[in-house]
């Protein structure tokens, strides 16, 4: 039997209560991947924060965990959304059930009133109360159905609004890593050749330290609102914490790193100012990677490589500059 390494394992909770993290099996995790896979994309994401002599905080190892996928390691899911969408299909179920049961009424109605018809010709004295009746019989079973189609519809409406939150970025309106997922998917179904970029906001963390989360989260909707402004109609998203991605459906890399480049240039020309000081903040930027894609599924994860890798290298050569793969 092989011996059991506890030396990786006491390093790893040194590492935790180094920065004062708990041992969750997620922080575990994390920590044992930046001490050794430390050239791995999670691990380079860790090593770039503790690396300026940060501590790393429990939100920025939620991000990194979130951005690459970490929620499918223990499966975690969209405990939330998923009892939200299921509490709308029952009530839709019921109110099905209801119009079901208003239409029994109508036809319950016209059966009767077939019945009552032989009375009605033979005693005219009873005409009007048998008539009064029928219509207040008709009429409760109209606006049972009425009430319930209108409640149908409207909870069809807040599922299609669900399905819609469920694939959006809540902070910046782009599509989220499902919706992005999806998209990926889509195209490698059908066949599509795309040129992947991902791009990461320079140095996201020492504007979240010196300036708070609130001016970050401005920073964040400025370079989400630039992409959109010169990318569509490319596909864009959110892809996890600070880091975006545009998807083309091309097979041209050079437009793709033209695309990004003009981006982060438009991005340049804008004065970001701080709204209770009115102090400028200097340049905010990002870099880029970008990567061709041409093949199934499998085609995907080895091109998000691809163009994360050519993101750490524009990193490590100055930042603020888009390289192709």
């Amino acid at each position: 039997m092989a011996a059991v390494d506890f030396e990786k394992g006491d390093k790893t909770m040194a590492f935790l209560k180094s920065h004062r993290l708990p041992p969750s099996p997620q922080n575990y995790t994390l920590a044992y991947i930046a001490l050794f896979d430390s050239g791995s994309p999670i691990g380079r994401a860790i090593q770039e924060i503790v690396d300026e002599g940060y501590r790393i905080k429990q939100e920025e190892v939620d991000t990194i965990f979130d951005r690459h996928g970490g929620a499918a390691i223990y499966g975690l899911t969209d405990k939330a959304q998923g009892q939200r969408a299921a509490h709308l299909r029952h009530q839709t179920i019921k109110l099905g059930e209801l119009a079901s049961s208003a239409a029994d009424a109508t036809g319950a109605f016209a059966r009767e009133l077939t019945q009552e018809a032989d009375h009605m010709a033979s005693d005219s004295a009873n005409t009007l109360s048998i008539v009064g009746r029928m219509i207040e019989q008709s009429q409760q079973a109209q606006g049972r159905l009425t009430e319930a189609m209108r409640e149908v519809k409207e909870l069809r409406e807040e599922l299609e609004a669900a399905r819609n939150d469920a694939h959006r970025d809540e902070l910046t309106g782009l599509a989220n890593r499902r919706a992005i997922e999806v998209h990926l998917a889509e195209l490698a179904e059908a066949g599509e050749p795309r040129v992947i970029a991902l791009c990461d906001i320079d140095k996201f963390k020492s504007v979240n330290d010196r300036y708070g989360h609130s001016v970050g989260d401005r920073v964040l909707k400025l370079v989400a609102k630039t992409l959109e402004d010169i990318c569509r109609p490319h596909f864009i998203g959110r892809w996890g914490g600070e880091e975006f991605i545009v998807v083309m459906q091309s097979d041209n890399v050079e437009a793709g790193v033209n695309l990004l480049d003009l981006a982060r240039h438009e991005l340049a020309r804008k004065e970001f100012k701080l709204r209770e000081t009115d102090e400028p903040m200097g340049l905010i930027s990002f870099s880029g990677g970008v990567a061709l894609a041409a093949g199934g599924a499998d085609a995907n994860a080895a091109t998000l490589k691809q163009a994360d890798q050519a993101l750490y290298r524009a990193k490590s050569e100055g930042r603020n500059r888009i390289l192709p793969a």
